[in-house]
């Protein structure tokens, strides 16, 4: 049962969204963190590419949670990994992975040539918090009381 905050509105996805009708048994059950300059950037639809320096396999619905916030603020699908990318694809790719020419010259990411692929990316009207474990995971493991909060909203 999700836990009611009299003060907080309930979370609901935003309107328009392609997901279809979700159960706690397909909710996320993991959260990935991103950078706000990223995750803004997914969700306003200028890129696909999540860069990491890493494999992962967390495939399907996940939520997005913005560095620092201790809130989810979406989910969205991990569809795909394209390991091993080229600085050449990197910057081919621009559009899709976000990160500038400037930063790809750098040298500073080299080590970012994993693209985890996401799609259908939406945001949810209202953030849902969650308790955050070790500083510097790449994965949040969601309370029960945190998925079904999300199956709510994402139904």
């Amino acid at each position: 049962m999700v836990a009611d905050y009299p003060d907080e509105p309930k979370a609901e996805l935003a309107t328009d969204s392609h997901l279809a009708s979700k159960t706690i048994d397909d909710s996320p059950i993991k959260g990935l963190i991103i950078g706000d300059l990223h995750v803004d950037k997914i969700l306003g639809g200028t890129g696909t590419w999540e860069m990491r320096s890493g494999s992962a396999n967390q495939p399907g619905l996940i939520a997005l949670i913005k560095q620092d916030s201790g809130q989810i603020v979406a989910v969205a699908n991990l569809v795909a990994l394209k390991g091993s990318v080229s600085y050449q694809d990197r910057l081919n790719n621009a559009n899709q992975q976000r990160i500038s020419e400037e930063c790809l010259r750098s040298g500073d990411i080299d080590n970012w040539d994993v693209a985890w692929i996401l799609e259908n990316a939406r945001r949810l009207i209202t953030p849902i918090k969650y308790q955050h474990g070790n500083e510097g995971d790449v994965w949040v493991n969601l309370e029960l009381q945190v998925q079904e909060e999300l199956a709510l909203a994402i139904a």
